[in-house]
């Protein structure tokens, strides 16, 4: 293939057109986000220098964090696994904390995701040179406490959701003189038994502290003001019809999945086609909608029959679905037992021997559990600088965006792993995020490839997706009033699939000496100028393309290619002989 200009020859490229350039990719956290980078970014790009920077002292992130009593998944385990990495062992349909962070441990030393990985190691700030083209990170090293600065050409933020935690702001809440713990900082060395504990918050960690510890404490005195819906059972209740009802794997389903991969495979694939079936009670005043409350209502009524006056101040007004639903298995029978005072009234203060709520009662406990969540999930916790000096911080401190959740504008070769609207409430998280660190793969090779320095997403683009994504959800239950997780994995992963280059604004190298089309490079391919390399791809069964059918077209084989019949051509006299006319007009 060739073009003409008035280039100079000297200012072709000498290598070839596959040789990509060398890249070197900073990752931020090694949890979910994290290991999945270092499992899917090294055998996806060549000449990659990869270094994830974790401020822990091992992977797993939450789950290596959350350690309060009852920490588990609040979806299906069979669905919070790694796509090509299944797990048939899950002890419970929901299963507990350590055995998901077990899980990850085991797939990253599989994948020998741990070489790329410094631990200990804490981001303080992320400073984009665009003369250079590259990123200048500064690091703590928190063993030695020496501060250091790294460069990378990408960077990947994989620092997740749930991992800056916040006690809530109660006056006097440092001056309680008995244990005080965070649900995400819970100290794990404290024995609760026997104690009279205050819980606050009534997310999902409050939802599975409460049913865990209530058997073995004096009381406990639950100050929730957030409403929630609790169903029967959360996501994928087929899979636990098929269990009848257990919410722990029985042992003949162990064995089978564990000696039949085929099977535990249809099992997971059956749960996931339901999580991802759309369903009309997510839309705003129809039948399903109102029949899904209906239910779920009457569910909560017939469990808390012993404390009927729980319901008004428990029962959201908001739709089933606007808030992620939390299964909360044993929840709500804690709840109408007599050791547990639950407690709608706001809190006004805490004293140095209990709690004091807004109607002047006090109650005295020896330990207060705060389950009340994390900071603004999409916060930026140290300066980002990109182009002319723009702060990610200013951006996102009026509202988070990112064009399709990944690319936030400003910000050159920087992505985000679960970035605003990134999470989604139908169908599996971990999917999406294994096709998002799919998308940088593919970003950061058109980098390599085409020795672009900067690629940053139109501002107009970021915009529009987050105007569209408004719209969108206006008729449906996640635009009530909470705080919700919208969207669908599926749908997700589908928009990423495939980059449109042409939502993204672009910056090319200085080597490329002032024509785009240089990376052509010199007209060969590696493997033109390699000896005995393997040039013809095209030819083999396992890579070469084969003919997709088309479910449009009738369900026949190809047709025989009959030989056509030769015509008689029109003829004319030429001389002595008869010719054909096209050989007339060709000789003369």
């Amino acid at each position: 293939m060739g073009f003409f200009d008035n280039m100079n020859p000297s200012d072709l490229q000498t290598r070839t057109i596959n040789d990509v350039r060398p890249i070197k990719v900073i990752v931020f956290g090694a949890g979910l986000s994290g290991i999945l980078a270092s499992i899917l970014l090294p055998r996806a790009i060549e000449k990659l220098e990869l270094v994830i920077y974790e401020k822990n002292a091992a992977i797993g992130g939450t789950w290596l964090e959350n350690v309060y009593p009852g920490v588990a998944c609040d979806i299906p385990s069979h669905s919070y696994q790694f796509s090509f990495e299944n797990n048939p062992g899950w002890s419970s349909y929901y299963a507990p904390g350590p055995e998901i962070q077990a899980y990850l441990m085991r797939t990253t030393e599989k994948y020998d995701g741990y070489r790329y990985m410094k631990f200990q190691h804490k981001v303080h700030k992320a400073v984009w040179d665009d003369e250079e083209g590259k990123w200048h990170v500064n690091v703590l090293d928190i063993v030695t406490g020496n501060p250091f600065t790294d460069t990378a050409d990408v960077v990947i933020s994989a620092t997740g959701l749930l991992n800056q935690w916040r006690y809530p702001d109660i006056p006097g809440l440092q001056s309680f003189k008995g244990k005080l713990v965070h649900s995400a900082g819970y100290d794990t060395s404290y024995d609760h038994r026997g104690k009279r504990v205050a819980l606050i918050g009534g997310g999902s960690s409050g939802i599975q502290i409460l049913p865990t510890i209530q058997p073995t404490v004096e009381k406990v005195d639950y100050y929730m003001r957030s409403q929630t819906w609790i169903p029967p059972v959360g996501f994928g209740a087929e899979g636990l019809a098929e269990q009848n009802g257990s919410v722990f794997t029985p042992p003949d389903y162990l064995e089978k999945f564990k000696n039949d991969p085929a099977a535990y495979l249809d099992f997971r694939r059956r749960i996931e086609d339901v999580m991802n079936m759309p369903s009309e009670a997510l839309y705003q005043n129809t039948d399903a909608m109102k029949l899904a409350m209906e239910a779920t209502r009457d569910h909560m009524k017939t469990k808390l029959a012993k404390k009927p006056e729980i319901i008004e101040a428990l029962v959201p007004d908001f739709a089933v679905g606007c808030r992620r639903l939390t299964p909360g298995p044993g929840y709500l029978e804690a709840l109408g037992e007599e050791n547990v005072n639950f407690i709608p009234t706001p809190i006004q203060e805490v004293v140095e021997d209990g709690l004091i709520t807004e109607d002047g009662k006090r109650r005295e406990v020896d330990m207060i559990i705060c389950a009340t969540g994390f900071q603004e999930v999409h916060k930026v916790h140290f300066p980002v600088i990109g182009k002319n000096g723009i702060n990610l911080q200013d951006i996102w401190d009026d509202f988070p965006e990112a064009y399709l959740s990944i690319a936030p504008a400003h910000i050159p070769n920087y992505y985000c792993l679960l970035g605003p609207n990134g999470g989604a409430a139908q169908g599996s998280n971990v999917i999406f995020l294994e096709n998002g660190v799919r998308y940088v793969i593919k970003i950061v090779q058109k980098i390599q490839r085409e020795y672009i320095k900067s690629i940053t997403p139109k501002t107009e683009m970021v915009k529009a997706f987050r105007k569209y994504a408004d719209r969108f959800f206006q008729p449906t239950v996640f635009s009530d009033s909470c705080r919700m997780w919208p969207g669908s994995s599926l749908h997700g992963s589908a928009a990423i699939g495939n980059p449109r280059w042409e939502d993204f604004e672009y910056e090319l190298r200085p080597e490329l000496k002032g024509n785009p089309l240089s990376w052509f490079g010199n007209g060969f391919t590696k493997e033109q100028i390699t000896p005995g390399a393997f040039t013809t791809p095209y030819l083999d069964p396992d890579v070469a393309y084969v003919p997709v059918e088309n479910p449009l077209l009738p369900k026949e084989g190809p047709k025989e290619i009959q030989p056509e019949k030769e015509e008689k051509q029109p003829a004319m006299k030429v001389g002595e002989k008869e010719l054909p006319i096209r050989d007339v007009v060709t000789t003369s």
